[in-house]
């Protein structure tokens, strides 16, 4: 119940910003009003200082709402992504399009709900309830129009609401889309320069040209995947995104123009009676506020049209996190290795990967090197249990089953950074890792540059290139202490110097330890204990011999 506290706050601050608002209106207009017939000796300061006081308390409550809404909006976030991550735990999300950054969207879309779209529409629609109310009960002058407008206010926002969750519906949709387009755009980054030369030519020409690029990338790719990646590129893209999001801003906008437009022609109606009203005021100078409420309607309820929309993208995104596809990893426990990892006939499930055998010692550095796409990302996954795999997977002769081993730790070729502090980054579990530990790593990684424990980085932070990346995912799981420690493409967009660094980190670490590495580049700093070739057209044997391939 604590944790709803501070959203109850924000309701009631809503409230009282709404409630001042709507008095400060209605009190200025009766006032201008009785000020054209006041007698000589009629007392203009009390009501000038009840507008006043409602004043003050209308801006001390819009920032209290703004302040307690925030302070909880954050503490939201917070839990929320919590539970996300712990539903995610030891699960893989089989959605690439489901990435951090969709899923941090979500997740705020989920914990703004009380001060995005909760809070407007129940302060708007309780001030038009009490306004229809009050003016019913004491009978003023034009109270079925106010009523009337509270209907089609009502049916507006209904209508409103129902174009904006399909709208949200193809939004999603979109993004998604996109998200998953981009990723495959770049990950063809290396075969760029075949889309422009291959597509407009003859397919046999570019059959040919497209096998007289390097064996490794390019005899894999098809000219139809070229072709498909070309209309994937020019159908989807951020402007689709783009549209939809207008198209929901346009259906905000243009709702309450049409909302506006009936606002003023109630006004017009009433005003054709404005004799008898301009009577009545000589004795009820009270009559002059529905038609000023009504004037202002547009400005104290509009806001409920922006809300609704922001109410049918937090609906897609409740259906987006309960609908997440994840597949679970087993959890192994911890494993010590005496003599040495041996792989029998392994191979990755659902990958072109040949068969591996080969033993490991129990440390070192072991590089597993190859062409591109020859499968070391793969092996190293299935090595560590993130990907199924067929085969043996043996420690001291004992095969494992299927699952990650809590001591081993993977590093991936591109690392995840939080949106956080650097020392976040570095102990996310929150095993309270000391500081100077933490420092003392990055001078040795070289990060000492302007990057200080209490940097923010990640999203809306300082900027990290892929080199920093790597490095800053290298240190947190060396923090991590793990038994096997399985790296992916860390020297990757690192000059000399630096490769030397990180050469220099891993030898220490190997010392006592498995250091398994998947590399292209192979720095003479390194130490390594054994070399694991893969090709396309052979497999390791137990040996280090090529075996070739059927």
């Amino acid at each position: 119940m604590n944790s709803t506290k501070p959203a109850y706050l924000t309701l009631l601050l809503a409230l009282v910003h709404g409630v001042a608002g709507i008095s400060i209106l209605v009190i200025s207009s009766w006032f201008i009003a009785v000020s054209a017939i006041a007698p000589v000796g009629f007392n203009y300061v009390i009501p000038a200082v009840v507008i006043r006081a409602l004043a003050l308390l209308r801006i001390a409550s819009g920032y209290a709402s703004m302040w307690v809404g925030h302070n909880d909006l954050l503490a939201r976030i917070a839990n929320i992504r919590l539970g996300v991550f712990s539903q995610l735990e030891n699960s893989q999300i089989n959605e690439k399009a489901l990435t951090t950054e969709a899923l941090a969207h979500h997740t705020e879309e989920l914990a703004s709900r009380w001060i995005a779209w909760i809070a407007p529409l129940s302060s708007i629609m309780f001030i038009f309830t009490s306004l229809c109310f009050i003016a019913t009960w004491f009978g003023f002058p034009g109270a079925g129009l106010l009523i009337a407008l509270f209907a089609a206010w009502s049916i507006a926002v209904t209508l409103q609401g129902l174009g904006a969750l399909r709208i949200a519906k193809r939004a999603t949709c979109a993004n998604a889309e996109f998200r998953q387009a981009s990723n495959n755009f770049l990950n063809s980054s290396a075969i760029w320069h075949l889309n422009s030369g291959l597509v407009g030519q003859h397919e046999g020409n570019a059959t040919q040209e497209h096998n007289s690029h390097s064996a490794s990338n390019a005899s894999t790719l098809d000219v139809k995947e070229i072709k498909a990646s070309n209309i994937v590129g020019k159908n989807v893209s951020a402007k689709a995104v783009w549209q939809e999001k207008i198209a929901q801003k346009n259906t905000a906008n243009r709702t309450a123009w049409w909302f506006q437009g009936i606002a003023f022609l109630l006004v017009v109606l009433m005003m054709s009676g404005a004799l008898s009203i301009a009577q009545t005021l000589l004795f009820a100078p009270i009559a002059i506020v529905v038609p000023m409420v009504l004037l202002a309607a547009p400005d104290w309820a509009g806001n409920a049209f922006s809300s609704i929309s922001k109410f049918a993208q937090y609906k897609q995104s409740v259906k987006a996190l309960r609908q997440m596809k994840t597949t679970p990893i087993k959890m192994l426990c911890e494993r010590e290795i005496n003599t040495a990892i041996t792989l029998t006939n392994f191979s990755i499930k659902g990958r072109r990967t040949n068969k591996v055998n080969t033993s490991m010692p129990a440390k070192g550095v072991v590089c597993v090197s190859g062409a591109s796409g020859c499968g070391k990302s793969s092996l190293l996954q299935g090595l560590a249990g993130l990907l199924p795999a067929n085969g043996k997977r043996e420690i001291d002769g004992v095969n494992m089953p299927p699952g990650l081993v809590s001591n081993w730790r993977y590093v991936e070729q591109e690392p995840i950074i939080l949106s956080g502090t650097l020392a976040l980054n570095l102990d996310p579990a929150g095993q309270e890792i000391p500081h100077n530990q933490m420092t003392t790593l990055l001078l040795e990684l070289g990060l000492d540059k302007g990057l200080l424990l209490s940097t923010w980085v990640g999203k809306a932070g300082r900027p990290l290139s892929g080199g920093e990346r790597k490095r800053v995912a290298l240190a947190r799981a060396i923090l991590a202490k793990p038994r096997v420690l399985l790296v992916d493409e860390p020297f990757e967009g690192l000059d000399i110097h630096t490769q030397q660094r990180v050469c220099d980190v891993l030898n220490r670490y190997a010392a006592d330890k498995l250091v398994i590495i998947a590399s292209h580049v192979t720095p003479k700093a390194l130490v390594v204990q054994k070399n694991v070739q893969l090709d396309e057209a052979s497999m390791v044997t137990a040996n280090g011999e090529h075996r070739a391939t059927l």
